[in-house]
């Protein structure tokens, strides 16, 4: 005898919840199971008790999925970037009566440094939607495994990774070769300004967008824990220094070294916040030093071949020693997880 449509939906919740089909009755239940499923609204669950590059994981590896999203990703930050540069571009030209780098000329504008740091930050949302779009996993499980910036790891960061980060700028920037420039200081207080304000979301987008998205992306290829790990960071670090267009070898071995050791860190605390913090403190001091100096932003971002030194050495030699630190630090706990069954939003 056929059960009513409402027992058969409460049928099939309970042997949901009990995972024991008893009656004869398992086909209907399995059928309006099907049908809540068909009509759920929202973002898929995060799934329990996984690792943070191995959210986007299923039963099949969807790697041309995959690389749709990388593309994606990819032509949102050329193609914020060319936007947003050209606008600028014309504001510095036929507003302020400059000529920037990025319009073809030979200023470096606070409207220029703007541009570029939004046009790299607006890859925090963008990556969100594509994993939204492309995975239905809700855009802010990029933040870590718990879903959220988790202010004890930024604080904690924060107060270890800016002062050692600091001294390391300053030993890196007397013994690297620089040009000076003439400043104006009206220039000076704009990217000020903007340096503090701006560039730590432009780390972020970077970070959300490489050893976020690319991450994930790329460790759900994988089907055991090691292949997917390998395969995030391989990939994620392959493409952070392809993104830099540089043809030097130092410098494509640094910008290995720190796409290596910041996926690595993402991996063990399950999150973005210490690899932000870290990207932050890179690019934000790097730019103050550079205005403290009246150093020449233009020659210092040269990246063609023959700019490199050993002197490269150094960022990577202090990227494994954080590296190794997290490590043991995380060596008992393991890499953090998503919440278990109960918390994850998979129990009915």
């Amino acid at each position: 005898m056929a059960l009513p449509r409402a027992a058969a939906f409460e049928e099939a919740e309970i042997m949901t919840q009990n995972h024991t089909p008893t009656t004869p009755a398992a086909s209907v239940s399995q059928s309006a199971g099907s049908a809540t499923q068909l009509r759920r609204r929202g973002p898929r669950p995060v799934p329990p008790g996984v690792e943070y590059h191995r959210v986007l994981q299923s039963d099949k590896r969807r790697i041309g999925r995959g690389i749709l999203a990388i593309v994606l990703l990819l032509v949102g930050l050329f193609g914020f970037g060319g936007i947003i540069g050209y606008v600028g571009g014309q504001i510095d030209l036929h507003v302020l009566g400059r000529h920037n780098v990025i319009a073809g000329g030979t200023e470096f504008t606070p409207i220029m440094q703007l541009g570029n740091a939004l046009s790299i930050a607006i890859l925090i949302p963008w990556s969100m939607f594509i994993q939204r779009w492309l995975y239905g996993v809700k855009g802010s499980s990029l933040n870590s495994v718990a879903s959220t910036l988790r202010p004890a790891i930024i604080g904690r960061a924060v107060m270890i990774v800016f002062p050692v980060w600091a001294v390391y700028m300053a030993i890196f920037t007397a013994v690297s070769p620089y040009q000076l420039a003439d400043w104006a200081i009206s220039d000076l207080i704009l990217l000020f300004v903007i340096t503090v304000v701006v560039t730590p979301y432009q780390a972020a987008g970077e970070e959300y967008g490489l050893r976020g998205l690319v991450f994930r992306v790329a460790g759900s290829w994988g089907r055991g824990p090691r292949t997917s790990l390998v395969l995030g960071i391989t990939v994620s670090a392959i493409v952070f220094a392809a993104i830099h267009l540089s043809t030097d070898i130092w410098l494509n071995a640094y910008y290995l070294a720190l796409a290596v050791g910041w996926a690595f860190i993402t991996w063990r605390t399950g999150g973005l916040e210490t690899s932000i913090v870290m990207h932050a403190a890179n690019n934000t001091l790097a730019f103050l030093l550079s205005l403290t100096m009246h150093t020449d932003p233009v020659s210092g971002g040269d990246r063609s071949a023959g700019v490199g030194s050993a002197v490269f050495l150094l960022p990577i030699a202090l990227i494994a020693i954080f590296s190794a630190v997290i490590w043991i630090r995380t060596r008992k706990t393991g890499p953090a997880r998503t919440p278990a069954l109960e918390q994850s939003g998979f129990a009915s």
